[in-house]
């Protein structure tokens, strides 16, 4: 018991030096063990085997789970490396009228708009290119369920509107003469006229089918938007919130005009995303579907991408040491025909593990984002560092999973995943086990427990 006491807590305080101390082995937590318990410290490094590894079942609507996904990726890629990866994004909108109901009699559509906001923060790639969006009617519902993966939804055989442009939007002053408009500036958005039959089904609805949400979505189930050509450039389409939406803009008579609007509300309506991916033609077909721990080279890739499983075949188990710095190297490599990393690498890697037949997140980084809004980060790692050379690693604190690791309470084979996966779609190449440019590495500093 005691042993174990001195191993928790010292692989705690390994945790929280990772950074401050990484620069020297020392023994952190040394004066809460007794001389005749230990060796001096010692300094390990262990080769391991990598290899890619494609998931395919991706998480975009977890309902029941609070984790309702606000943002999704829109794209069109075409990488000679990776293929031609384009999504889809898929969402309802639901009546918002408050206690007053629109009243359509004796009015006349002037305009309908459908109104996406673009996450500024999320554009990947190229954003200075000219751009066709296309939106197109759901021609079947999106399951009234608590979990949805990744998945494809019938659309209308023709566009119900368009928009060419930039990528990048700007703030929209809406200063208009109808009844329901606010003179304010909206958030960053593309505003693309649809089709004037839709306001015509729309008005003609009776006043129970547009107050009610089942009724409405049987008439009005929602859009697609998607991307009409390759454009080497992702964006983060903001669904849930009141800027999203189809805005009806009418005449009543021949003087009063007004505005009404329908959007995505919160946990009630839903949203979805697919993600299709075109690899036949790439230049090297072997790095996607039949990559290997011989390998020299491994993809990582978010969505319905690609992870990397980490072995470490030569690290002994039931050890008896305490742990008192484990990190794990990866490196990024290159290709030719490549072109170029568009987005840049993965901002933030996690490492998962099995435990009960699923993969569940390592106890370092449970503990990291324990301990606050940047401990992921700092006391982590998994972020791009870029050395003197111009090398980019990413540097894993892995003290508490390789201490379980030795003890024989862990399986010595992890996952490394880009963060968020769901809706991040970053790439990187990382050198694998065969590497002259940077073969990954586990360095353990420990302390040998004498019994």
């Amino acid at each position: 018991m005691k042993k174990s006491l001195l191993l928790a807590m010292a692989v705690g305080l390994a945790t929280i030096a990772f950074f401050s101390e990484c620069t020297k082995p020392t023994l952190v937590g040394a004066d809460i063990l007794d001389q005749d318990q230990s060796e001096l410290v010692r300094v390990d490094t262990f080769t391991l085997l990598t290899r890619s590894i494609p998931w395919d079942t991706v998480i975009t609507h977890f309902q029941a789970g609070g984790d309702v996904l606000t943002r999704y990726p829109l794209g069109n890629i075409l990488d000679p490396i990776f293929g031609h990866s384009r999504s889809t994004v898929y969402f309802e909108v639901l009546p918002t009228y408050g206690f007053s109901e629109p009243e359509f009699a004796n009015a006349k559509p002037d305009s309908l708009i459908l109104t996406l906001y673009i996450d500024t923060t999320r554009i990947l790639g190229q954003p200075e290119n000219m751009v066709t969006l296309d939106v197109f009617r759901l021609e079947e519902n999106i399951p009234d369920e608590d979990l949805i993966t990744l998945r494809s939804f019938d659309l209308s055989g023709s566009p119900v509107g368009s928009y060419t442009g930039p990528i990048w939007p700007v703030p929209i002053r809406e200063s208009l003469d109808y009844i329901g408009t606010v003179d304010t500036q909206r958030l960053p958005q593309i505003r693309i006229p649809l089709d004037l039959s839709i306001a015509d089904e729309i008005m003609a609805m009776d006043s129970v089918t547009l107050v009610r949400d089942s009724l409405w979505l049987s008439i009005i189930k929602g859009f697609g938007v998607r991307f009409r050509d390759p454009i080497n450039a992702y964006a983060g389409l903001f669904v849930q919130g009141a800027t999203t939406g189809l805005n009806l803009y009418y005449t009543v008579g021949d003087t009063l005009h007004r505005q009404v609007n329908w959007t995505p509300i919160g946990s009630v309506s839903r949203s979805h995303y697919s993600y299709d991916i075109d690899r036949s033609g790439v230049t090297y077909p072997d790095l996607l579907t039949n990559n290997t721990s011989t390998d020299s080279i491994h993809v990582i890739q978010g969505s319905q991408g690609f992870d990397l499983e980490v072995n470490f075949p030569y690290l002994p188990q039931h050890e008896s040491v305490l742990v008192n710095l484990a990190t794990l190297e990866l490196t990024l490599c290159s290709l030719d025909g490549s072109v170029g990393n568009l987005f840049g690498p993965p901002a933030q890697l996690e490492i998962y593990t099995y435990e009960d037949d699923r993969l569940i997140l390592v106890d370092d980084v449970i503990f990291s984002l324990a301990s606050g809004v940047f401990g992921l980060e700092n006391y982590f790692g998994g972020v791009p560092l870029v050395d003197g050379n111009q090398a980019t690693t990413y540097r894993f604190n892995l003290s508490a999973q390789v201490q379980k690791i030795l003890l024989g309470e862990a399986s010595p084979t992890l996952y490394v995943r880009v963060r968020q996966r769901e809706t991040n779609v970053h790439q990187a190449l990382i050198c694998g086990s065969s590497s002259s440019a940077g073969a990954p590495k586990l360095t353990i500093t420990y302390t040998r427990l004498n019994p």
